[in-house]
């Protein structure tokens, strides 16, 4: 798979998320295994899930060097962050964790798809 498909990839699951209104995709291919992706998703309950990846893509495998998916309310309040910034090295999952109105949490290395799943179950109940 080369970064193009991968994109491609990411904008079949936005797709077929039944709780997203609208969404938009930067992507910026480095080379045809390395991209940046930059997006904003807009969801029916009025909250936005902000998101970053910078990934390579290598024999198939998908490494996500960075990544950043915010879950914002309506009102701009955090509900949660999955990231692997470097600065919690506390956490048993570092450099992956999670924020939330409670603290941070240890939180195994997560993509958009599973954020986007723990979303639903979290809208949809």
């Amino acid at each position: 798979m080369r970064s193009r498909e991968y994109y491609s990839q990411i904008e079949t699951v936005i797709r077929d998320c039944p709780v997203v209104t609208h969404f938009s995709i930067d992507f910026d291919e480095i080379d045809e295994h390395i991209g940046y992706l930059k997006g904003r998703i807009e969801l029916i309950d009025v909250s936005v899930l902000y998101f970053i990846e910078f990934v390579e893509i290598q024999d198939n495998m998908t490494n996500r060097l960075k990544y950043k998916y915010q879950w914002q309310s309506e009102n701009d309040s955090l509900i949660a962050r999955w990231d692997n910034v470097p600065h919690h090295k506390e956490v048993d999952t570092f450099p992956n964790h999670m924020h939330d109105d409670k603290g941070v949490h240890a939180s195994p290395g997560v993509d958009l798809k599973t954020v986007i799943d723990i979303i639903v179950d979290k809208i949809i109940i």
